[in-house]
């Protein structure tokens, strides 16, 4: 969802499926050397620190929200990121 709300076309999810780890993900994503690594670097801390955040208010305080609220919050977070200077992250985010 947030791949396409970014027109993030260039990003191919299907390469992660042969990654064995979250740290694999990572440093796949990071070391890419492509226009786009930078902003994707931001966004994938953005996203990790907002699955997190999920994670820890279903285990410790019972509370679960569905994905599309999970993806709202993402992307307010984003244009909060992108409004507080995060330069890299504004240069992929959709103009409104």
């Amino acid at each position: 969802m947030i791949k396409g709300w970014l027109a993030l076309h260039h990003v191919r999810l299907d390469e992660w499926i042969a990654l064995d780890s979250v740290k694999d993900w990572w440093t796949q994503n990071a070391t890419k050397q492509t226009s786009s690594r930078r902003p994707l670097i931001s966004l994938m801390m953005l996203i990790s620190w907002e699955i997190w955040k999920e994670r820890n208010a279903r285990v410790f305080r019972k509370t679960v929200v569905p994905v599309g609220v999970l993806v709202a919050k993402i992307k307010e977070e984003c244009s909060l990121w992108s409004f507080a200077g995060a330069k890299y992250l504004s240069n992929i985010m959709p103009r409104v």
